[in-house]
């Protein structure tokens, strides 16, 4: 027992020690030899000279911001957004503003709202935000409510807008996203967004508490927020500086050290790192046709893009040291820059942050899965090679893109893990399906990466016919089941990957001859009851509490009429026969359905082995594909390392 006790007061002074010789660097960085006590735990030869994960700083330069008003008297006021019951809090908020300081406010809708911004790239919507303010004579912007990770940026980039044309704001937000917000500033050129925190969630309480509160809590806030300067102090407490070599050595340390090193540095994402060392990196970089200081990250036509949320122009050089990191052969770089490109697109990129947690996969394909031994078999995703690209996403996440859990990445009950697969494209053939990547447009021996995301894995589908309509059907039903947000409460329409395995996928042949008619028919099965539609969108949609606000009848004619609510597109829904699987239970010829799938949303890939007859339907993200690019040496270097050719990987259709 004592033994434990000082072996546990002993790994806390070490840990103590560590901290305290760190150099500042632009992170807590701590330098370099053993102690005698660590050696007497360690061999004192098992020393790393590691460099650097994270790329330095933003492409963004910092804002001089404007002043903040010596008074709101008499001033113009937008109160602007509109997520989770602004329409309450702000309500509130204009109302004091205009009695007790004489504000002349707009009001929401009045004046619009500028959405997500990015300087590096800012939308005509952002752009015309700003014109109003100007137009309209604005002196301050008050900007909410964010309570989620999506709305968060959204709401936060009204207020970034304003700063930028000289207008000081404030955003609201939950206290559980105002360190979401303040990152969101700091990444986007502005070093300080002042904010007022809404004590717990805006869903948990009800309309007189958040009028309460607003009242009580949120209103003197705001008004410290717009009339008090912003202090040097509170620009250096939020707008860290990581402006290092990209190849300097960073610590030197034990393995055991190094481990500490990058947890203590939020670099790691909990789990072992292996070391990553100049020379190494080097060797990594052999392996691609990118020199050391080349950035990987472009658009498809070449433009050179930074990387949200941290706004980050990334090189060859941190890919290969993150790649290090997970564990992942050297041989795996080209896939790993291609993984990266993705994060730079804003298809792969946008839900990420997200409180409903869309964990990221990559999807491998061409010759070069089958001859790196990416695996479409069953127990795919647990497979060696398929583990330590999942790895590299979780870490590239971290270091490169700058997603920070509980900062930034906001997922309620946290993350699955990312993962890596392949597809069985001599099956898609021999089925006279094509392959995933071929129906995006690329030829069938291309090499090609796509990023997405799914919100939930739930449980796969058994095929237990041999009627080809039959099982669609069952292919049907559960993507009406699978939709965003839970019980599709927000958009029934959301991407989706939907993964076949080989006998399922056999199956569908016979009466699909293409993955196409096959989505076509799934498109025009896959509806669901407006009914149930509009119960989840009433009751659920914690955003802005439809039911306080009309009655369910009404809400229900409104989505039958198209409207569209919350940004989110209008329902498709038709006067149909009810499903196949409601049929003997809605005793009408004809019933209210709406649709759940958007031509081209749905990837449909055939994967997963041959030893079931399953289907797994993925709901998430937009998905981003990039071709591979590889050496001129990559034969040669292949051929060293024992694997087989790529021609001999390829197929013939």
């Amino acid at each position: 027992m004592k033994s434990n006790i000082s072996k546990r007061l002993l790994s806390l002074i070490l840990c103590l020690l560590s901290v305290i010789s760190m150099t500042t660097i632009g992170m807590t960085a701590f330098a370099a030899e053993e102690t005698a006590a660590q050696t007497s735990l360690e061999p004192t030869e098992n020393k790393y000279e590691i460099v650097s994960p994270v790329p330095s700083g933003s492409t963004i330069e910092s804002i001089e911001q404007p002043a903040r008003l010596d008074s709101l008297e008499g001033k113009t006021i937008a109160l602007v957004g509109g997520s989770f019951s602004a329409s309450v809090t702000h309500a509130i908020l204009r109302d004091m503003l205009e009695e007790e300081f004489g504000c002349k406010t707009y009001y929401m809708d009045e004046i619009g709202k500028g959405g997500t911004f990015n300087p590096n790239n800012q939308s005509q919507q952002s752009k015309d935000f700003q014109q109003k303010l100007k137009d309209y004579g604005v002196d301050a912007v008050i900007s909410g409510n964010c309570g989620c990770g999506i709305c968060t940026v959204k709401e936060t980039g009204n207020a970034l807008a304003a700063e930028y044309i000289g207008i000081p704001a404030v955003v609201v937000g939950a206290e559980t996203f105002i360190a979401q917000i303040q990152s969101t500033g700091v990444s986007r050129g502005v070093p300080v967004v002042r904010t007022a925190a809404y004590p717990g969630a805006f869903a948990a309480d009800e309309t007189a508490v958040q009028e309460q509160k607003a009242r009580d809590i949120l209103y003197d806030q705001v008004v410290t927020a717009l009339t008090t300067q912003i202090t040097q102090e509170e620009i250096d407490s939020l707008a860290a500086s990581t402006n290092v070599a990209y190849d300097h050595v960073i610590f030197t340390g034990s393995y055991q050290r190094v481990q500490e090193f990058f947890e203590v540095n939020e670099m790691s994402d909990g789990l072992p790192v292996v070391p990553p060392t100049k020379d190494k990196v080097d060797y990594y970089l052999t392996f691609t046709p990118y020199e050391a200081t080349d950035y990987v990250c472009t658009s498809y036509s070449g433009e050179l893009q930074d990387v949200p949320p941290a706004n980050r122009t990334i090189t060859a050089y941190q890919v290969a040291v993150n790649a290090i990191m997970a564990g992942c052969p050297a041989e795996y770089m080209p896939l790993c820059i291609a993984i990266t490109k993705c994060f730079g697109n804003g298809n792969f990129y946008k839900p990420l942050q997200s409180t409903h947690a869309w964990t990221p996969y990559s999807l491998i394909s061409g010759p070069i899965a089958r001859q790196l031994g990416i695996s479409y078999e069953d127990g795919m995703i647990n497979e060696e090679a398929n583990k330590l690209l999942g790895r590299y996403i979780s870490l590239a996440m971290l270091n490169l893109a700058g997603y920070k859990i509980k900062e930034n990445r906001m997922g309620t009950f946290g993350y699955m893990l990312p993962f890596a697969f392949a597809e069985d494209e001599q099956t898609c053939l021999d089925i006279g399906w094509d392959p995933y990547h071929v129906t995006k447009g690329f030829s069938l021996n291309d090499n090609v990466v796509t990023c997405g995301s799914t919100i939930t894995w739930g449980n796969s589908v058994t095929i237990g016919t041999e009627e080809p309509d039959k099982a669609m059907q069952l292919v049907a039903w559960d993507i009406t089941e699978k939709q965003q947000n839970g019980l599709g409460n927000t958009n029934p329409r959301v991407p989706r990957m939907l993964w076949l395995t080989a006998d399922a996928a056999q199956t569908m042949a016979e009466g699909y001859s293409s993955k196409d008619t096959f989505e076509d028919a799934l498109i025009n099965t896959a509806r669901r009851p407006l009914w149930m539609r509009t119960y989840a969108h009433y009751w659920a949609n914690t955003g802005s509490k439809i039911h306080l606000n009309t009655s369910f009848d009404d809400h229900y004619y409104a989505l039958k009429g198209g409207e569209s609510t919350e940004n989110v597109e209008a329902d498709i829904v038709g006067s149909t026969t009810a499903p196949p699987w409601l049929s003997a239970i809605v005793p009408f010829d004809k019933i209210d359905t709406t649709q759940t799938m958007d031509k081209g949303a749905t990837g449909i890939v055939i994967t997963g082995g041959d030893i079931s007859k399953e289907a797994q339907v993925m709901p998430g993200g937009d998905c981003a594909s990039y071709e591979i690019e590889l050496p001129s040496e990559w034969s040669s270097l292949m051929r060293e390392l024992g694997y087989p050719t790529l021609n001999s990987c390829k197929l013939s259709q």
